[in-house]
């Protein structure tokens, strides 16, 4: 008997040499299965192998290589061409494609698509505009009730300030007073710098800020106190070249005559191949709202944000980011009860403040503010990598 070799009968512990031979075993057990292993991944992938009854014969062919996973930012082209021919608003759900991954897309001359505020479009191949693309307008303005037909104080006269949007601070209501109180305008409000803008390179379901309230207005038997709702965002996604031709548009403008005029809106055009703009591309800023009986006039929204990534970009067409223009102070304010111009939504560019209005029973209000204008970047490189 091996003297490391243990009887039923035996019921003492092994010596220690017995123990160390019985380690030395199962390592050499464990690196003979590890070393099997090695072999057939060497035989998987290319190598050849040696068997019992001589050399195997040579590995097949590898597949070819899948697409680059970068590239799913431009979708995988599942919802196929895509032809707009009528107009067609893609904010009712009952009438919306539930698939954005579209082959191609081309909007046809003399056709509006409207599209909602947030939304981003991928397309493998090109994206040719020979019409209209509408943002809808998204983040609210400023409020301060609401009396509908028939009906008297139905909602709080409680001042509510409007979404910032993208920008860094909120628009501000003008101060309400009787006419023997100087009230004082609000500020428009802040948009973001031109680096900032650079990075921002996705779109949110607000994009410009709305405007502040500046005063009562009558339109039937409503009477509201509201700001301008900011300009919306949309990007498109393409491989292809992203084309906007000679008399097509691209508008994402904020709203405007309501208190404080919007901000405006944000696009984004992303093209792996080129972009190539002959028509026109708006991101204007909102008009404020002029002076009247019982207000003084309100800012201008600021210039939103249009940007264009591609290796080439040829824009000889028209970038307009322009800030919106404040509302006028032709009609004095009458009213034993006033309320002072509101402050304009921000963008890109700040929004402009509203206009002061004296004390006093028929009174000249001061003058409000421009926005200020945004930004048209242009940044030639292949985009993927930073979508």
């Amino acid at each position: 008997m091996n003297a490391c070799t243990i009887s039923p009968m035996q019921f003492e512990t092994p010596p220690r040499a017995c123990r160390r031979e019985s380690v030395m075993k199962s390592v050499t057990q464990i690196l003979f299965v590890y070393l099997s292993l090695i072999v057939g991944l060497v035989c998987l992938t290319g190598g050849q192998c040696v068997s019992g009854t001589g050399m195997m014969g040579p590995p097949g062919m590898d597949g070819m290589d899948g697409t680059d996973g970068s590239l799913r930012v431009y979708g995988d082209g599942s919802a196929g061409d895509k032809v707009v021919s009528s107009d067609e608003n893609w904010n009712d759900d009952a009438t919306a494609p539930t698939n954005l991954q579209f082959a191609s897309l081309t909007i046809e001359d003399g056709v509006t698509l409207t599209v909602p505020s947030g939304m981003t479009i991928r397309v493998t191949g090109d994206v040719t505009n020979y019409g209209t693309l509408l943002v809808r307008t998204s983040a609210d303005g400023g409020f301060a009730g609401l009396d509908g037909p028939g009906t008297s104080g139905d909602l709080s006269t409680q001042i509510t300030a409007p979404d910032s949007g993208i920008g860094t601070r909120a628009a501000q209501a003008g101060e309400l007073s009787d006419n023997t109180v100087f009230a004082l305008a609000g500020q428009g409000g802040e948009g973001i710098s031109e680096f900032e803008s650079r990075q921002l390179l996705t779109v949110g379901v607000v994009a410009g800020g709305g405007g502040a309230v500046g005063g009562d207005d009558t339109d039937g038997s409503t009477t509201s106190n509201v700001g301008s709702a900011g300009g919306g965002g949309v990007r498109i996604l393409a491989m292809g070249t992203i084309t906007n031709a000679t008399g097509a548009a691209m508008m994402a403008d904020g709203g405007a005559g309501a208190g404080g005029g919007g901000g405006g809106g944000h696009i984004v055009l992303a093209s792996m191949t080129a972009i190539v703009n002959d028509g026109d591309i708006m991101a204007r800023g909102g008009d404020g709202e002029s002076s009247d009986s019982n207000e003084g006039p309100s800012g201008g929204g600021g210039g939103g944000i249009v940007h264009m990534l591609a290796p080439m970009v040829m824009n000889d067409g028209t970038v307009d980011v322009s800030g919106g223009s404040a509302g006028g102070t032709s009609t004095d304010v009458t009213s034993g009860t006033r309320q002072a111009g509101g402050g304009g939504g921000a963008s890109g560019g700040d929004g402009g403040r509203g206009g002061n209005v004296p004390n006093g029973g028929s009174v000249t209000p001061e003058a409000a503010g421009d926005g200020q204008d945004g930004f048209g970047l242009v940044t030639e490189l292949d985009p993927t990598s930073l979508l």
